[in-house]
């Protein structure tokens, strides 16, 4: 079996993310292996401030665009000199970058694109040759790039995210502020944790909101996470006069220390490849609602271990929403059901056993291309001498 011993990750996003935070979850468990691991990204991103956090090494490329003469000529440089067996790439700028730079090389890595979403039409060239690799998150991402028949289908592998629910919550997690108000005041707690992106679904949120107060008063909708709506979804709340049952909890790092807190988990999203946040709040036995799109229902069972809605219905929501608020007996059934589910599907261990898995069979595929007579005798002796004796 081809030897892991050095792994690159790289990442261009300034955010931070289930992406980014999957990331460093991989890279620390390989450290735990005996794998050397090395982040790649922009001095300004939030992902190298919890890489150091984590102790997680971390250096430094611009990535302002695609074919950025500086970053390519860094990203060379650091590979030249780190040799990583295999690189991990997980964003657009960054994953062309390391494409490029790779083939300076006279004997390049292998090149792995972590891919969580496709706009647009999947393009062959990408998944076929630009990269030895592609992991996904979900079987639906798969069916989505093999749309495109000419994708190799054998590029193209799922993995699942993994979640380390055995590493349970840190007892000296402080809890903020605002959360302390809400348990002081029994406020009754939706939590909704994801980027501030359009797609993720806020607004859903916002727009069923009101109907929902009529009848629970009591509830508060806390949004976790940054991103470029924020003022938007801020400027929202203030003229549906919201501002007593929203609040914007910003970044969480730990985020189990909040997720144990609430009664409820959203994720209301209109495109979702898989989704993490329902994941783990299912491993903590947390009652969870999800949008019917994308992955999301190979995580969650509709009636049997959470409720599926609508994405971009508010209706739908506001009708899912009152259901779950007037039966939480059920929704705990179902949270109990889903906890057992969630932690065998994507446990951090099996995540682990099959990322080594798919870089090693990589490895070995590519060993196979360049020392193809090495290769036949090693995997097959005992016929090679057969096909050689006298006869």
């Amino acid at each position: 079996m081809a030897e892991l011993r050095r792994v690159l990750f790289t990442e261009s996003s300034p955010n931070i993310g289930g992406q980014e935070l999957q990331l460093l979850a991989q890279a620390k468990h390989l450290q735990q292996c005996g794998v050397d691991t090395l982040l790649v990204c922009r001095a300004d991103s939030r992902i190298a401030d919890v890489a150091h956090e984590r102790g997680i090494a971390v250096e430094y490329v611009p990535f302002r665009n695609s074919l950025h003469p500086p970053s390519l000529k860094r990203m060379a440089s650091l590979l030249r000199r780190y040799r990583p067996d295999a690189v991990i790439a997980h964003s657009g700028h960054d994953a062309n970058t390391v494409a490029v730079a790779a083939r300076l090389m006279r004997q390049r890595p292998l090149l792995v694109r972590a891919r969580t979403y496709q706009p647009g039409v999947p393009n062959a060239w990408t998944y076929n040759i630009l990269f030895d690799l592609t992991l996904v998150p979900s079987r639906y991402l798969k069916s989505c790039l093999l749309s495109n028949p000419r994708v190799k289908a054998d590029k193209i592998q799922v993995l699942y995210p993994g979640i380390n629910f055995e590493h349970g919550i840190c007892p000296d997690s402080p809890v903020p502020d605002w959360l302390t108000c809400l348990l002081a005041a029994k406020r009754r707690i939706i939590l909704h944790a994801a980027m501030l992106r359009g797609e993720k679904g806020h607004d859903v949120m916002l727009d069923a909101l009101p109907k929902l107060l009529e009848r629970f008063p009591d509830i508060c909708y806390a949004i976790a996470g940054e991103g470029e709506r924020l003022a938007a979804l801020r400027e929202k709340v203030r003229t549906q006069g919201l501002e007593q049952h929203v609040v914007f909890a910003g970044m969480v790092c730990n985020l189990p220390a909040i997720m144990q807190h609430a009664g409820l988990v959203v994720m209301p999203s209109s495109y979702e490849p898989l989704g993490m946040s329902q994941i783990e709040a299912l491993g903590m036995q947390i009652p969870v609602i999800v949008s019917r799109t994308g992955g999301m229902p190979e995580t969650v069972e509709d009636g049997i271990t959470g409720l599926l809605a609508n994405p971009d219905d508010a209706e739908d929501w506001a009708c899912k929403l009152t259901q779950a608020l007037s039966q939480p007996n059920d929704m705990q059934a179902m949270a109990c059901a889903g906890k057992s589910q969630v932690r065998a599907q994507f446990s951090m261990a099996y995540n682990l056993e099959q990322l080594q898995k798919h870089l090693q069979a990589g490895l070995m595929q590519r060993s196979r291309k360049r020392f193809p007579q090495t290769a036949a005798t090693i995997d097959q002796p005992a016929v090679a001498q057969a096909d050689h004796s006298p006869r």
